[in-house]
């Protein structure tokens, strides 16, 4: 097509779906170079976002499934990420731009895009806690988001150690794709030191801070630290900042009821928080200017006895409803007008699952230590398993003559 202006080209390629692109970048060095430049790479970023196309539900339990949002009619179980292992469980900590970050151990975490079946393996940081001789649990939470400032992915690590000593602050670490290596925090704000402190958590007997459940978004990962014992509800949404690389607070909607179990989550790009008064509804908030406390809105109210939402996943496309993971076991509709709800029944989905709203994208996984693909592996693998195979036929052959 020499006669075709490169930015028509462009415009019309980036309405494919990611797995055509890949496809694509066969048909010529023009075509790989177009779909492999990080401008266009940007825009079909861009353009998914913008329409609400090529997205995903990825379900975590022991085995990872993606289901296709636009049917949501088949779960189909992710057996091709670099940690999978039959029989072995891998978690799902955290998705961004199409890339996911993925847990067996403390040691083996990769980073990995889900569309393209690139990976990168992150360099193993031992945990300071962990060596020390002690018969205290310790419990270790993640986050995983894109640092728009300094244009970098970043992974965030909190551990808590259940020790004696409820002075002692937590250990965090930071980890950056672009220079791919940790670095510790050494302190932390008073503020935030308290809500992180492991005697609050003793004291408290539970911890909202899941790892299914940190939520990336204004450049900032969020948790929602346990209620506290006096009020029966958080008093503050905590945050970390990957373009400072400092914690800080976030204010809540002002909600008037005393009991709530709070969770987070992001629709329609921006904060949303469930306010779960189990007894009898939940209230939808938007924060739509990120920061300002005054934004907050009240959008509607789910009124259901016992329900418990965990998380607001996604707007329909006529954006009449909304998709919510409801109980670790189920995704639901709800239509805020008619105040009505209808079960989503997704053939091979486990029977508890976690669920996450992902974006298929060409993001790459590159950086000064260079790329990792898992066909490249495979291919490897097979090559060497014929090689194998050659030698032992050879062999077989050699005894048989000797007979």
């Amino acid at each position: 097509m020499p006669n075709v202006p490169q930015d028509v080209i462009a415009d019309i390629t980036v309405r494919h779906p990611v797995k055509s692109l890949v496809r694509f970048k066969c048909v010529s060095n023009t075509w790989r170079s177009m779909i492999d430049d990080p401008d266009f790479v940007k825009l079909r970023l861009e353009h998914s976002l913008n329409t609400g196309s090529n997205h995903c539900l990825m379900l975590k339990y022991n085995n990872l499934y993606t289901v296709d949002f636009d049917s949501l009619n088949a779960a189909t179980v992710m057996d091709h990420h670099p940690l999978y292992w039959p029989d072995s469980p891998t978690e799902a900590l955290g998705c961004c731009n199409g890339l996911v970050l993925l847990r067996n151990t403390e040691q083996d975490l990769a980073l990995y895009n889900f569309s393209t079946r690139m990976y990168h393996r992150l360099p193993v940081e031992p945990i300071a806690m962990y060596e020390r001789e002690s018969c205290h649990p310790r419990y270790v939470y993640y986050g995983f988001g894109y640092d728009f400032v300094n244009d970098d992915y970043k992974v965030v690590r909190v551990v808590l150690d259940i020790s004696r000593d409820p002075e002692e602050e937590p250990e965090v670490g930071v980890y950056s794709l672009k220079s791919d290596s940790w670095r510790r925090l050494k302190t932390l704000p008073g503020g935030i030191r308290c809500w992180f402190s492991t005697f609050y958590y003793m004291f408290s007997g539970e911890s909202n801070l899941n790892p299914c459940r940190n939520v990336f978004v204004g450049n900032a990962l969020h948790w929602v630290p346990p209620p506290d014992p006096e009020i029966g509800r958080p008093k503050l949404i905590i945050a970390f900042g990957l373009g400072s690389d400092e914690f800080h607070m976030v204010p809540q909607p002002d909600y008037e009821y005393k009991i709530c179990v709070m969770e987070l989550s992001i629709l329609g790009g921006c904060l949303c928080a469930l306010c779960n008064d189990l007894a009898s509804f939940v209230d939808v908030w938007l924060m739509k200017e990120y920061g300002v406390k005054e934004s907050w809105s009240w959008l509607f109210r789910v009124e259901q006895p016992g329900v418990h939402l965990l998380k607001a996943l996604a707007y329909s496309k006529k954006n009449n409803e909304v998709l919510f993971l409801k109980d670790d076991r189920q995704v639901v509709w709800y239509d805020p007008k008619r105040k009505r709800t209808r079960r989503v029944r997704i053939p091979g989905a486990p029977a508890l699952f976690c669920a996450e709203l992902c974006i298929g994208s060409l993001v790459p996984l590159s950086n000064s230590g260079g790329k990792e693909k898992l066909e490249q592996e495979k291919n490897k693998k097979q090559e060497e398993k014929k090689k194998r195979k050659k030698k032992d036929d050879f062999l077989s052959q050699g005894f048989k003559l000797v007979l």
